[in-house]
């Protein structure tokens, strides 16, 4: 991404800034603002219908249990007690006992809302009484009787009034279905006997109808009462009564909650809540375009104005990039065209008071005085070549110690005393190796002889009897390294790791190549575990009181080689500490 940004030019740069920084972020923050609104609106839309439909429940229940009092009281009264009495009577006194019932559950019945006793085995007894579908209430002997069937039902529930879909009564030839509450009742009053028989209020739809017309709820909505079974028991759209209602397969066994199905055509938003004590189900279904209606209305607008937003800033973009962009890169086609000594006329000049006009005339300027100082550079090489020339007569004092230290090395052997010559040998090694002809880089072979002889001096200077062990690869030789920056890292083993360990003391130098790279290794197997996050930070400079010269061995091979390499510290598996160097694999002098 960099370097592809680096290629390109500067009206390019900003053609892309413009895009991704300016208009897609826009964009992007519009279509997040607007998905978020909606989901907001939905939610907040979601938990109102849910309450409203909690509370609109609990008047339905309120319903519910009205009938079930009426039932309960109906169920008691004489007129339907005598109903099951089966002494011997005369046909007269049925006929009697039988139109006191029947008149009692008319004067109950109203508004579509009727009442009704089956009893069917009496029906021997009453052979004058007419059936079912003659009749929308009353007294009836004859009815389903299947183990499936409403009556049957009703007896297993033992009292306990319950909602079920069922045909209407009277003359109903096209099956019409009419929600009804239906309660067993039974008399074993004479004997061991029992008859049973079941009170039915047909017509409990349109008793619930009422409520359901009463609430508001957004343009087209449905409200839909249900039983268990998902048939519908009363609804404001029309829906027949008994038919299944279709639920998405989400929600299709859910008791109650908010839920949102989407589709390609519509999207609803499904509001559901359970009755334990009717054991119905009240569903709200509202269309998602009537919650966000005006919340797409204003996102239209919102468009539009987008719109017209992206078209100003295409106009002030074309004007920025004529008047700011065009001279700006004529400017950069002139410095490159520009050649050290040859002076540019005042033609190039422009007639322009604004930042432009005057960074172009500064650029003109700025040749003059840059075409000055090449004459004065000039000057100053020379002055530069008579101060080299001072500085190789200087280092001819350092050569004439390492001479003398040269005769007191033979001096010393000829008079026998070889361990202080060995000694005298690797001084006058290290010294010359650390100036090295006014070099900064050496070949890593050279590196490695100042090391083996500053380690030799610390094994016969202090009586170190430490192991060393090493793991050169030969290819690695002619390799580039700063000069003198392994010996403070193996110092640094050897005083703070391997000193105190006498015989026991080992130490590893490893030089491997990998890939473009040089691994330099320096480890030791230490007598206590280092802090290695501490040493990295001094390394990294983070802790500038402490370790100068682990500092200053990274900071070196950074400023050699690029910020690519440098030192770290590892922790030593066996125990111990790594001291890892990385440096390009280069044969050639080539500094940062």
């Amino acid at each position: 991404m960099v370097k592809w940004l680096s290629r390109m030019n500067l009206i390019q740069k900003l053609v892309v800034f413009f895009v991704f920084l300016i208009v897609i972020p826009i964009l992007v923050a519009y279509w997040i603002v607007s998905v978020k609104v909606a989901k907001i609106t939905e939610d907040q839309m979601g938990d109102t219908l849910f309450q409203l439909v909690k509370t609109s429940h609990l008047t339905l229940d309120r319903d519910v249990m009205s009938v079930d009092g009426t039932t309960e009281k109906l169920m008691f009264t004489p007129e339907t007690q005598l109903m099951f009495d089966t002494t011997e009577l005369s046909e007269y006194d049925r006929l009697q006992k039988y139109l006191v019932l029947d008149k009692l559950l008319t004067n109950y019945s109203k508004s579509g809302v009727n009442f009704s006793v089956f009893i069917p085995e009496l029906a021997d007894g009453y052979p004058f009484a007419p059936a079912s579908s003659v009749k929308e209430n009353g007294v009836f002997f004859s009815c389903d009787l299947s183990p499936s069937g409403w009556f049957q039902t009703a007896i297993n529930a033992r009292g306990t009034g319950i909602i079920r879909v069922m045909n209407e009564l009277g003359n109903n030839p096209h099956g019409v279905k009419t929600a009804a509450y239906i309660r067993g009742m039974s008399n074993n009053t004479l004997g061991d006997r029992t008859i049973a028989g079941v009170l039915v209020m047909t017509g409990l739809d349109s008793l619930l109808q009422k409520d359901l017309e009463s609430l508001k709820i957004p343009k087209d909505g449905q409200i839909v009462l249900l039983d268990k079974s998902n048939s519908v028991l009363a609804n404001t759209a029309g829906l027949e009564i008994g038919g299944l209602f279709s639920l998405p397969k989400q929600i299709f066994r859910s008791s109650e909650g908010v839920y949102i199905d989407r589709d390609d055509k519509e999207s609803w938003l499904y509001a559901i809540h359970t009755s334990e004590n009717s054991d119905t189900k009240l569903l709200f279904k509202i269309p998602i375009r009537s919650i966000i209606g005006q919340h797409e209305s204003m996102r239209e607008l919102v468009n539009y104005l987008m719109i017209v937003y992206f078209c100003i800033l295409l106009l002030a973009s074309i004007y920025f990039f004529r008047h700011i962009l065009s001279p700006l890169s004529r400017l950069a086609r002139l410095s490159r065209s520009f050649e050290p000594g040859r002076p540019l006329t005042n033609e190039y000049k422009v007639k322009r008071g604004d930042e432009i006009g005057l960074l172009n005339n500064a650029f003109i300027e700025m040749t003059k005085r840059l075409n000055q100082t090449i004459h004065d550079k000039y000057d100053l090489e020379l002055k530069h070549k008579e101060a080299e020339l001072t500085i190789l007569h200087s280092q001819i004092n350092p050569h004439l110690l390492y001479n003398t230290l040269e005769s007191i090395f033979w001096r010393t052997t000829i008079e026998g005393n070889e361990e202080s010559a060995e000694m005298i040998r690797d001084l006058s090694l290290l010294m010359r190796i650390g100036l090295s002809r006014g070099k900064t880089l050496i070949p890593i072979s050279e590196e490695l002889k100042h090391i083996e002889a500053y380690v030799r001096l610390q094994q016969k200077r202090n009586n170190y009897e430490f192991k060393i062990h090493w793991d050169i690869e030969e290819r690695t030789k002619s390799y580039l390294i700063p000069k003198v920056v392994m010996q403070p890292l193996v110092e640094n083993a050897i005083l703070h790791g391997i000193r105190k360990m006498n015989n026991e003391g080992e130490l590893w130098i490893s030089i491997k190549g990998k890939d473009e790279q040089v691994e330099i290794r320096i480890g030791d197997n230490g007598y206590r575990a280092a802090d290695i996050g501490k040493l990295n930070a001094i390394a990294n400079g983070e802790l500038p009181e402490m370790g100068f010269g682990i500092q200053n061995v990274n900071r070196r091979i950074k400023l050699h080689f690029g910020e690519g390499y440098g030192l770290v510290f590892e922790a030593r598996p066996e125990g111990g500490t790594y001291a890892v160097m990385i440096i390009p694999a280069n044969a050639e002098e080539t500094q940062m």
